[in-house]
């Protein structure tokens, strides 16, 4: 999880702006989440971005961040694990992105 602040904006400029930067994966905005997603369903391809338009905060979140219930799921949280520095390059790859947008 990582948090960081940004200059005010809108909601659905940031999603238009994030869809201009990454159209090579899937910006995915349905039932009130905002994920940018790697094509297919994939436990490493996938980073949840919380928004607050108002201030211009945001929070990404990856499955690193759930990892004490993974590893309940026991071969879901090995594969993960495995997969550590996969998902958190393509986490900062998105940031890096957001950033380089509102700035």
């Amino acid at each position: 999880m990582q948090n960081f602040n940004v200059k005010p904006f809108t909601k659905n400029e940031f999603i238009e702006e994030l869809r201009k930067k990454f159209p090579q994966y899937k910006i995915q905005t349905s039932l009130g989440a905002l994920q940018v997603r790697k094509s297919g369903f994939t436990l490493t391809g996938n980073v949840k971005i919380d928004t607050n338009p108002d201030t211009g905060k945001i929070t990404t979140t990856t499955q690193l961040d759930s990892m004490p219930f993974l590893i309940i799921m026991l071969p879901i949280g090995l594969y993960v694990w495995a997969k550590k520095q996969k998902i958190k390059d393509f986490e900062n790859e998105v940031i890096e992105g957001i950033k380089a947008m509102m700035n």
